[in-house]
């Protein structure tokens, strides 16, 4: 297991929600080996809601390091990931990994700017993203942008954690917006989706400033009829 970042010893709360937004230089590498300890079990879970299919094509938007891509890829030997990310560090970091796993010729990672998804309509059959939301600066347009690449009879999968959790961590006071089931729910009906079901997580985690921490999230699973 990674050692926990201390924050608290090299960072400010302000920089910390920077680098967790769009991780960049030595700090960011940092940051994203702590994110992928602590959303991990977010991840999995995510991953079982969404219920990928042999064969499918599969695209997920922030990806970090995408040190979770090699135990779902083994899941779906069959399907073919597309990865988006806004932190060029990242991209790097996720193709750098996937030479190393044997898993190039199955992956591909893409920059973006955090508004269009650089794609044809109905590319996809399952979209995921995780812990991205609160950074997105028009959610509706970008949610319905999910939408318009994912093909009919899909399923796009977002995990957050709930606004009462985000509150108690210092450094989402810069930059982060929370959602609770009401607001997320709201969101949603400003675009063509459909909302499938939402589940309620709760998990034990050491969180980004390297505390235990307990958190509750949200799975919400979205199709395009």
């Amino acid at each position: 297991m990674e050692t926990p970042f201390k924050p608290e010893q090299d960072i400010s709360m302000e920089d910390l929600a920077a680098q967790l937004r769009q991780p960049s230089g030595a700090a960011g590498k940092e940051v994203a080996g702590t994110m992928y300890q602590s959303n991990l079990g977010m991840i999995r879970e995510s991953i079982a809601v969404l219920s990928s299919k042999p064969g499918d094509a599969l695209l997920e938007l922030g990806h970090g390091n995408a040190h979770h891509l090699k135990e779902w890829l083994q899941m779906e030997p069959n399907a073919q990931y597309t990865g988006l990310e806004c932190s060029e560090l990242m991209q790097a970091e996720a193709i750098a990994y996937s030479e190393q796993e044997g898993l190039s010729e199955r992956c591909r990672f893409l920059f973006y700017d955090g508004y269009k998804i650089p794609f044809e309509d109905n590319s996809f059959d399952r979209i995921l993203t995780i812990n991205t939301l609160y950074f997105w600066n028009e959610p509706a347009a970008l949610l319905q942008e999910l939408y318009r690449v994912l093909r009919p009879e899909g399923y796009s999968c977002i995990a957050f954690v709930d606004a009462p959790t985000m509150e108690q961590l210092p450094f989402t006071q810069y930059g982060f917006t929370k959602y609770d089931i009401a607001r997320f729910t709201h969101l949603v009906a400003q675009t063509d989706f459909t909302i499938d079901a939402i589940h309620t997580r709760d998990e034990k985690v050491i969180n980004k400033i390297g505390d235990p921490f307990h958190r509750n999230y949200y799975i919400a699973l979205l199709q395009k009829k």
